[in-house]
Parts: C-alpha cells; sequence; structure tokens
C-alpha cells in the first residue's frame, strides 16, 4: 500500500471515529455564482437569501449573483444548493469555493449537588 493510500485510510478511519464519538464539529463554506435574467436578479437575490446559511454578497447588471452557503457538512450544502437549483429562474450555478474546518469539542460534564 502507498504511503498516500495508507494516509487517506488514515484519515477516513479518523473521520469515521470522530463522527462516532461525536469528538469533533465541521464547519463548512462554499461560494457559487449563478446566472439568472438580469430583470430577475433582485427577487432570486431575496429567495438565495431567504435560504438558512445562504448569504448574497453581491450582484451585477448582467444577471451574475454571487453568494455563500454556511453548513454543517458538504451534504448540508449540496441540499441547500440543489433546492436552489430547482428554481426554474436560474440559467446556471456554478461552484467557486468550499472550505471546512474540524474543530475538536470540548467534552460535556455536568456537575452533580
Amino acid at each position: 500500500m502507498s504511503q498516500s493510500n495508507a494516509n487517506q485510510q488514515q484519515a477516513n478511519h479518523q473521520k469515521a471515529n470522530d463522527q462516532q464519538t461525536g469528538q469533533a464539529s465541521e464547519y463548512h463554506i462554499a461560494s457559487f455564482v449563478a446566472q439568472a435574467p438580469p430583470q430577475l436578479v433582485e427577487a432570486l437575490s431575496h429567495f438565495v437569501n431567504s435560504y438558512q446559511g445562504c448569504e448574497v454578497h453581491g450582484h451585477s447588471e448582467q444577471g451574475k449573483i454571487v453568494f455563500t452557503v454556511e453548513g454543517s457538512s458538504q451534504k448540508a450544502i449540496a441540499k441547500i444548493v440543489d433546492q436552489i437549483r430547482l428554481t426554474d429562474e436560474f440559467l446556471s450555478i456554478s461552484p467557486v469555493y468550499h472550505q471546512f474546518l474540524t474543530e475538536p469539542q470540548a467534552p460535556v460534564t455536568t456537575e452533580v449537588n
């Protein structure tokens, strides 16, 4: 087994352990550029902003909309973007950037008196 395969297996194993034990939480953010008919940019920007975790950062008179989606997993982001894509008025949506952070969670303790 090559070193890169061994490293990938170890990372996958660690991720599975973290998910089972709840030792880490993930934070994902992805950015997108959407193309829409120019006359619908304002309405579609409001539509994107209506989703929890979504924020439109700008749009142009030519119909481009730049927005980000935040979520607890890549799957959560994909679900939101899929719902937005189903809007017939969008001509296209292209991913630009995706980043995730894994942060260890502090153990939960309770004090009994």
